[in-house]
């Protein structure tokens, strides 16, 4: 069963075979966001923020390249080289993502977004794409009309503050708590009234700091 992850790419090495629009977009996203990305084809579709590697998939030293990295992306057209290439990741212990076979797949590239502060992932993990993609647009509408964002700062706000003057951790889950079960501030918050809602989130803070 896979189970979603957010993971700091900037540990990541990242491998990835193909140099078409699919590899190069896998291979933008990760460069990107900080990790180390090899790209190895024999063609290029264009250049970016990662490293190349001229490579005939099917004659050159892969397990090589394969040794190297943490992750692996498949990208290639030919499903008997894709086939091959997982085959040679798996014996490795490397984690793989087939964008050319579900199946064939250990990590999920799922479609991402930040919505007011939320970050918000969808997939069909292969079966439908475009209808997981396109569910961002409706819960960013639905979150956009929801007092979710004004809840976010509010919360947020005073998590901060709560960081700074309760030095006890068990004292800021206890105000933590209060603070989603007090009616005036998440009266405010349901409201839209940011304000006030920080407001009544410092009142209850000075119980708990000093």
């Amino acid at each position: 069963m896979r189970i979603p992850l957010w993971i700091d790419a900037s540990r990541l090495r990242v491998l990835i075979f193909g140099g078409g629009s699919v590899g190069l977009r896998r291979a933008r996203l990760f460069a990107n966001s900080g990790a180390q990305v090899l790209v190895a084809a024999l063609d290029f579709k264009e250049r970016g923020p990662y490293d190349i590697l001229v490579v005939d998939l099917t004659r050159s030293d892969v397990d090589r390249l394969i040794r190297w990295a943490d992750l692996i992306v498949i990208a290639v057209n030919d499903q008997r080289i894709a086939s091959d290439l997982y085959e040679r990741a798996s014996r490795a212990g490397k984690l793989v993502n087939d964008a050319t076979n579900a199946e064939r797949t250990h990590v999920v590239v799922p479609y991402f977004r930040d919505i007011g502060g939320v970050r918000v992932a969808t997939t069909s993990e292969g079966a439908a794409g475009t209808p997981a993609r396109l569910a961002l647009d409706v819960i960013e509408d639905c979150l956009a009309k929801s007092w979710i964002p004004t809840f976010f700062k509010a919360y947020s706000t005073a998590k901060a503050e709560a960081k700074r003057s309760i030095a006890e951790a068990k004292k800021r889950l206890a105000f933590y708590q209060e603070l989603v079960e007090d009616e005036l501030f998440m009266g405010y918050v349901r409201d839209g009234d940011l304000d006030k809602a920080i407001y009544r989130a410092r009142e209850i803070l000075k119980k708990y700091a000093g």
